[in-house]
């Protein structure tokens, strides 16, 4: 897929010398789509050609701008023409069926080291469940069928023009088939359902001429929701259908690569209980505690519950399990990941600044999030990779642990694998109430965790597997470079409310 519909480098050469700012170069981006499908050869002829003449103009003065103009303008048109009518096919086939469907270019970042991927690197193309299938079913309905067999005939057409390239370009191309779910129902289930729909997307690919060997299919369930889960008016935008068309098997696995714990999920959480928003007359203690969680006492004496935490304790009229002498969890402004620079991906897609934007989530405001892997339409296999048991350093199965307010709290074993910070090995929690008067009594509270990598740091994210328990989860963030936590939060209930502490664990030594 030399030729993927995409504003390529000629264009990031012609907006690089027009002087665009990195804000409206973002703008451009956005708008590409809109433009793309009603006038994508003509603006791209033309870019081509301004581009190939600036090129040729900076190389061999006004002789090498008329050559570079007439080959940049030919490269323009094939791939305007190419864009624009993928871009028709799509916008077709959604007003016939009443779809709403969303598209975004792969490409590959600049200064990103990938010889075997092509600049254009693919086409996400994004379809809404609006009655695709039965419900609770991977059967498609009638309107279903149509929809989904008029996709797969586009997608067995090539997009190249010249023969040999055309056949160049189904051979090495790959398509991947992603189910998605809202949060309602369990984890799970929602997985293996994704799965089944996905895979019956794929079949349709088979039965249209497409090679099952160039098909791969995964089930994310509702692990990458991009609406509200508790707003039952939007989250139903998270059941959809997501095909990437990819230049080849490489560019499969950074996409895979790319979306294994990618942080600009953490958006949205996956629970469907709305959370109370923070009061707006609360007081000045409690708004200091947005930017500075309470510190974790390691003294013999207890904290004494501050008058805020008194007054909700007299609404919620329960008393913690334990009192770990936190803030009301709707009082703090959760900005840990935020502060997490999201790991480059090879594409420009994963963009850093839309990150930084984002108002993520908790984990009280999350549940436990199951991503099924990727598998080949062919023998249901997984998609080859070289794994690596190899672990990040210091994340080898430790055991982390403090005191806060007095009672000791243990996570173990924290197992971080260096391949997309995966986890090893499942944990389990141990409180130790009164462990400043030389209680030694455990609690054990077998848990769940998640990943997700950022260049330098990664969020670990704990949930408790039973729901009365004295931790409901917590969020830690490790760095990658030395083995510690510079973030760390717990949250816990007390009645029908939530509660956060500060929580700072340290690697136990061997």
């Amino acid at each position: 897929m030399h030729h993927s519909f995409r504003l390529t480098a000629l264009s990031c050469a012609f907006l690089t010398i027009a002087g665009c700012s990195n804000q409206q170069m973002q703008g451009l981006k956005d708008s590409v789509t809109t433009i793309g499908k009603d006038y994508g050869m003509p603006v791209l002829c033309g870019v081509g050609i301004i581009a190939g003449g600036a090129a040729g103009y900076a190389l061999k003065g006004n002789d090498g701008a008329l050559i570079g103009a007439a080959a940049g303008g030919a490269i323009g048109c094939a791939l305007g023409h190419a864009w624009q009518s993928r871009l028709q096919e799509l916008d077709r086939i959604a007003k016939e069926e009443n779809l709403k469907i969303t598209t975004e270019q792969l490409t590959v970042a600049s200064g990103a080291i990938v010889t075997a991927v092509p600049k254009d690197a693919g086409l996400v193309t994004q379809i809404e469940d609006s009655g695709m299938f039965s419900s609770d079913s991977d059967r498609l309905t009638d309107s279903g069928t149509r929809a989904v067999t008029k996709l797969a005939q586009m997608y067995a057409k090539p997009t190249e023009t010249d023969p040999q390239a055309a056949t160049e370009q189904l051979q090495t191309r790959r398509l991947l088939v992603v189910g998605h779910s809202d949060a309602t129902g369990g984890a799970a289930y929602n997985q293996k359902l994704s799965e089944r729909r996905a895979r019956t997307v794929g079949k349709a690919l088979v039965r249209a001429g497409i090679p099952s060997t160039s098909i791969f299919y995964q089930g994310a369930g509702s692990s990458r929701p991009i609406a509200d889960n508790s707003d039952p008016l939007v989250r139903g935008q998270n059941r959809r259908v997501e095909i990437v068309e990819l230049a080849n098997e490489q560019a499969l696995a950074m996409r895979a690569q790319a979306e294994a714990g990618n942080t600009k999920y953490l958006q949205y959480g996956t629970s469907t209980t709305a959370k109370p928003k923070a009061n707006s007359g609360q007081t000045a203690e409690a708004s200091q505690s947005k930017s500075a969680p309470t510190p974790v006492q390691t003294t013999a004496s207890k904290t004494p519950a501050s008058p805020a935490l008194s007054a909700a304790k007299q609404v919620a009229k329960a008393e913690p399990a334990v009192d770990f002498a936190g803030k009301p969890a709707q009082a703090y402004n959760w900005t840990m990941a935020q502060n997490i620079r999201p790991k480059s991906s090879g594409f420009e897609l994963i963009s850093s600044a839309r990150a930084s934007e984002m108002p993520m989530v908790s984990c009280e405001a999350d549940m436990p999030r199951n991503a099924g892997a990727i598998l080949s339409m062919a023998d249901d296999k997984p998609l080859q990779r070289r794994a690596t048991r190899d672990y990040l350093p210091g994340y080898n199965n430790r055991v982390w642990a403090n005191t806060v307010n007095g009672h000791l709290v243990t996570v173990s074993p924290v197992s971080i694998l260096r391949e997309n910070a995966q986890v090893d090995r499942q944990p389990i929690v141990q409180v130790v109430k009164d462990y400043d008067q030389n209680s030694r009594k455990a609690q054990t509270i077998k848990a769940v965790a998640n990943t997700y990598e950022g260049e330098s740091q990664v969020l670990y994210r704990v949930f408790a597997s039973d729901a009365k328990t004295p931790v409901s989860c917590m969020d830690l963030v490790f760095s990658k470079g030395n083995a510690k936590v510079t973030e760390g939060a717990l949250y816990y209930p007390a009645g029908s409310e939530a509660y956060m502490a500060s929580f700072m664990p340290i690697p136990a030594t061997k």
